[in-house]
């Protein structure tokens, strides 16, 4: 059976790259994965841009930071069910994973291991000039990925 990876995180959560996935995977009669990723060093970002722009007085402490986390955990559960639930309305055999880390390294991680025919994923829109700053985690998945992935721009 084919098998088609679903990729979200955090920050890439796309109504219509979930609605694309499904669809094809309805299609081809693949069996879908649905990945979740967190990535542990966002909060870290989150909190430290609300210093930065004087947000809050003192540095946070490690209990609000595990509290952020804990709840990107909760969202990325609450999400990975209901694509699962949308899943099985349609007839489409699925299995979720969670993951946490670094982004293009855990998608490359779970792509060795169980090698999809397809990857879809969606881009967030940032700036070129933060692209260039940062870097693209989706460019980073395209260049070091031996499967096809197909990308869902939200306009």
């Amino acid at each position: 059976m084919k098998t088609i990876l679903l990729i979200l995180s955090t920050t890439r959560q796309s109504p219509k790259t979930i609605d694309y996935a499904l669809k094809k995977a309805q299609k081809e009669k693949a069996h879908l994965i649905i990945l979740f990723i967190v990535d542990p060093d966002l909060p870290h970002l989150v909190l430290d841009k609300m210093l930065d722009v004087g947000f809050m007085g003192d540095k946070p402490s490690m209990k609000l930071y595990q509290s952020i986390l804990k709840e990107y955990r909760e969202r990325g559960k609450k999400i990975t069910e209901e694509i699962s639930r949308a899943a099985d309305s349609l007839g489409i055999e699925r299995s979720i994973l969670m993951a946490e880390g670094e982004f293009t390294t855990e998608c490359l991680k779970v792509i060795k291991d169980k090698k999809p025919e397809l990857t879809i994923l969606t881009r967030t829109e940032r700036s070129r000039l933060s692209r260039f700053i940062h870097g693209s985690a989706v460019n980073r998945l395209k260049q070091k990925s031996h499967c096809p992935i197909t990308i869902v721009k939200e306009e």
